[in-house]
């Protein structure tokens, strides 16, 4: 009587258990079509035994039917991992691939005019000189050109500024969006303690926050770690965003404190990303997430030419040892480079067009006003290098005065020279007083003094009148006399020889003329390789997606099949229950009788 009383137990349980098998099976079949739903498994396990023993003390066991243990979601926590680490790698590159195609659309037309049409026009404007350097028509031409291609050069670096710092509100929003999704997960882990602490399932509150941790894989790069409890926490970049109680906010705060550009930095005030370099590497997942790829891209200040290191040239020193040293200077300054400027798309060509206009001006203004080098003595009679206004090759302009050390292009505020005496030192070792035209020197810590393009204007006496232009020898130049078509010819010819590279990466050199083409070709190219690694990406992803969905994902004919099963075993552990019941039956009617 016992033991079929028992496996009443027994046939109870396996309908109860074939009744919840049938519930979830239903439940997933009507979430076959629904986004981020994860197909949940009943699992059944054997219920207690009860011990009796036997006639010869041997220990028999009489199971008493089948218990549900746990309604899990079916997922490879491998998979997903994967899965989020390439999601974010591919919006890393999305983010640097959007960067390249505004740039150049900025870069492709300027208000209808190509910025390769002024260097075309200013060359031009060169050459028609070098054809007659009497031609006041000529002059005023070449000046009105001039000024033509600064405005250019500006209006183009300031849509590259502007552009750099308007993504200032892109870095705010994805800041935001990251600590929206993790306030989300963390109500929901409240949801999920809340239920399971009561032995109920929360798999669809998993389900959501499985979803909103795909979404936060396309910002940041992060593991997650689930407790007993149900809860998860998230670790991202050295720090937990979310931890068991708290979650730790991030925000937004100037680079520096001359900069306009924002940067990622926890509540407390600490950088959010370990590496302040923009260098990125796949081997240690720094190309992971659109936040670092929109950084990357953007930069961390406004490049211009002093940026980009030069190697220096060994015919250019006195001794080997020298030429050394500047040698592994160049080697330390190109690592930063690459860490900086060279890591960024938007420093790139910022510092690339600085190079390219800071190349044609001096190249222009250093053959009209040629520089040399004299040695002089210090009032505490000590001995320096100088740069001055060579005067026996200087040109000099046709104007009443015979103007002299006059440029095309000058920096906002600062002369080119600046007329002084000082103790010039012979090649003897003897000392003369001279007065001299004092070169003002380029210093790359202050923006103000140098050749760039945000403080570069035609000059305002030549603007003023253009026949101060330099182009009629000096007294001082001996022989040659009269006007200087073969320097203007030689100065217009200057466009075809080299300026430099793209980069001090690259050994192929660029003329001023086509230099500019050189920026827009490499630019191209850059966001051709970028695009080629996102198709790829891509695939990646949807090959995981697919692997993702094999195990998670619902399969209607599977579900059908399992539909079929379990309804016969309620329809099996109710025909037990039937039989067992006959059984009792039969048994009290006897014993009755």
């Amino acid at each position: 009587m016992g033991n079929l009383l028992t496996s009443f137990n027994a046939g109870v349980s396996g309908l109860q258990s074939a009744q919840a098998s049938l519930t979830v099976t239903a439940h997933n079949m009507s979430n076959a079509q629904t986004i981020g739903y994860t197909r949940q498994q009943v699992l059944v396990t054997d219920s207690f035994y009860q011990n009796s023993v036997g006639a010869h003390n041997n220990v028999l066991q009489v199971g008493t039917g089948t218990v549900i243990s746990l309604t899990r979601q079916v997922r490879n926590e491998f998979l997903d991992a994967q899965y989020r680490v390439q999601v974010g790698r591919q919006q890393f590159y999305e983010a640097n691939s959007k960067a390249t195609m505004e740039i150049e659309d900025m870069m492709g037309e300027l208000h209808g005019r190509q910025f390769q049409t002024s260097i075309n026009e200013l060359w031009g404007a060169i050459n028609d000189i070098a054809t007659d350097p009497s031609d006041i028509v000529k002059k005023d031409q070449l000046v009105m050109v001039a000024n033509q291609f600064v405005e250019r050069a500006k209006v183009l670096q300031e849509e590259l500024n502007t552009y750099q710092t308007s993504l200032n509100t892109e870095v705010k929003r994805q800041v935001q969006d990251i600590n929206d999704i993790v306030t989300e997960i963390r109500e929901l882990n409240k949801q999920i303690q809340k239920f399971e602490a009561t032995g109920e399932s929360a798999n669809d509150y998993r389900d959501k926050r499985n979803e909103l941790l795909d979404q936060l894989s396309n910002y940041i790069s992060f593991e997650t770690s689930e407790q007993v409890d149900g809860t998860i926490m998230i670790y991202s970049e050295g720090a937990y965003l979310l931890d068991a109680v708290n979650q730790y906010y991030l925000t937004t705060e100037y680079v520096n404190e001359t900069s306009k550009l924002l940067k990622p930095v926890w509540a407390t005030g600490e950088n959010f990303f370990l590496m302040d370099g923009l260098e990125y590497r796949k081997e240690n997942n720094t190309d992971v997430g659109g936040l670092r790829g929109l950084l990357v891209a953007r930069g961390d200040y406004a490049a211009s030419y002093v940026n980009v290191p030069h190697k220096p040239q060994e015919k250019d020193f006195a001794d080997a040892a020298e030429y050394k040293r500047a040698l592994s200077q160049f080697n330390e300054d190109l690592e930063e480079y690459n860490k900086s400027v060279g890591a960024s798309i938007v420093m790139t060509v910022q510092s690339q067009l600085d190079t390219l206009i800071h190349g044609i001006v001096t190249a222009v203004n250093d053959a009209i006003c040629p520089n040399k080098e004299i040695q002089i003595q210090n009032p505490d009679g000590t001995t320096s290098t100088i740069r001055v206004l060579d005067e026996e090759k200087a040109l000099i302009g046709d104007d009443k005065n015979k103007s002299i050390g006059v440029e095309l292009f000058s920096r906002r505020g600062v002369q080119r020279y600046n007329q002084e005496e000082v103790t010039v030192v012979k090649e003897d070792g003897t000392t003369e007083k001279q007065t001299v035209y004092r070169y003002n020197e380029e210093d790359i810590s202050d923006v103000y003094t140098m050749y760039t393009t945000s403080q570069l204007i035609v000059n305002p006496v030549v603007e003023k009148d253009a026949s101060t232009l330099p182009t009629m020898y000096n007294e001082a130049t001996g022989s040659k006399k009269g006007y200087a078509y073969n320097e203007w010819e030689k100065m217009a010819q200057a466009f075809d020889n080299d300026i430099g590279t793209l980069n001090p990466n690259s050994m192929t050199t660029y003329t001023a003329k086509n230099f500019y083409v050189g920026m827009v070709t490499e630019l191209s190219t850059q966001g051709s390789v970028w695009n080629g690694i996102i198709d790829n990406q891509a695939k990646t992803v949807v090959t995981l997606e697919n692997e993702r969905q094999n195990v998670m994902g619902v399969s209607t004919e599977e579900e059908l099949s399992n539909l079929i099963k379990y309804q016969q075993c309620y329809n099996a552990s109710s025909r037990y229950i039937t039989t067992v019941a006959e059984m009792l039956e039969y048994l009290i009617e006897r014993l009755g009788s």
